[in-house]
């Protein structure tokens, strides 16, 4: 009696490891995908436009950014510059939901911190992940809420006794729909139950150029480029150029512009880091952005294109404008 009672209790308390995670080594395959579509386009109508429905409302831009047979990528990012939050979301063939990302949101720039420091990035990413998932699946939207509000609590409760909140801190749960798990690293990660993507949308060669290609043009730039393996070239007063790639090929590329400056000063001999056939587009927008010190959010020569252009402050000065061109893989670093 007592030793079944052992086995049923140790099972019970026996921490299963969440389903629910980023995408393992081996997802993305470092040769060049087959078949697919990196031109960014609007969000079809279905799923996708239900998951995104309400993030547009709250202010979040969102796009198709890639697909191929197996699936479709979607992303969204708010276009507030000053709370940059994300959500991604990964669909079958069929239309279903196998994946799901929304990171946990950043403090804004003019975040109110409460009582212990800390930004309640738990309370911002429940209202993403009610709004956007709940919509999807309604009979859930009241648990998803409860066990991310749970987990803050109990992150806030070991800060409060003074306890270590750093690491593999996760909580994890499963309903009908899906696998869910919740962690102050990654914030909230979803898996379809009923829906897999064998092959993820992986190809950026709409947009993006061969990194080898381009190193002879940063160099020649004023950029300390020691290409491969890494994958961010510096030069002189910080200035950084960064991509993350897929084998070769670049898929996202960011960069600052500093105050005073042009495109033209910052990449002599051009975005020969892109495709051919989006190089102007692209520089022209960033320059409109530039010289009107404005925000930018959306698709150009169907590519994504993100620029964060801070006002110049009311003393004067120099402030350096943040673009980046292309979106992530699903499930990857930059988010």
């Amino acid at each position: 009696m007592f030793i079944l009672l052992a086995l049923i209790m140790t099972a019970s308390c026996t921490v299963r490891e969440p389903v629910a995670q980023l995408p393992p080594p081996g997802t993305y395959r470092p040769e060049d995908p087959v078949g697919e579509d990196s031109e960014a386009r609007q969000v079809p109508p279905g799923t996708a436009t239900t998951l995104t429905a309400a993030l547009v409302t709250a202010g979040a831009f969102c796009v198709q950014i890639r697909s191929n047979a197996d699936g479709r990528a979607v992303r969204c990012r708010n276009r507030d510059a000053d709370d940059p939050w994300v959500a991604q979301f990964l669909l079958d063939r069929d239309d279903r939901l196998a994946w799901a990302w929304i990171p946990k949101p950043s403090p804004p720039v003019y975040a109110e911190w409460d009582r212990t420091g800390g930004f309640d990035a738990a309370d911002s990413l429940t209202r993403l992940a009610v709004a956007s998932l709940g919509a999807l699946w309604p009979d859930a939207a009241e648990r998803i809420g409860t066990e991310i509000q749970q987990y803050g609590w109990d992150l806030h409760d070991l800060a409060e006794r003074g306890q270590s909140i750093d690491g593999a801190f996760t909580r994890a749960w499963r309903d009908d729909h899906a696998d869910y798990t919740m962690s102050r690293a990654d914030g909230l990660i979803v898996a379809g139950r009923d829906a897999v993507v064998n092959r993820w949308p992986s190809d950026s060669g709409h947009y993006g150029g061969r990194m080898s290609d381009a190193v002879g043009d940063l160099q020649e730039s004023g950029y300390e480029c020691f290409y491969p393996p890494q994958v961010i070239c510096h030069r002189e007063f910080n200035d950084e150029f960064r991509v993350s790639l897929r084998g070769d090929r670049i898929v996202t590329a960011d960069f600052d512009i500093n105050g005073g400056a042009t495109l033209a000063d910052t990449f002599p001999r051009g975005l020969t880091f892109l495709a051919p056939d989006v190089r102007s587009e692209i520089a022209a927008r960033i320059e409109d952005a530039r010289l009107a010190r404005t925000d930018f959010l959306g698709v150009v020569a169907g590519t994504v294109l993100t620029v964060d252009a801070a006002p110049v402050p009311p003393v004067g000065g120099s402030v350096p404008i943040a673009v980046r061109i292309g979106s992530p893989l699903i499930g990857t670093f930059p988010i």
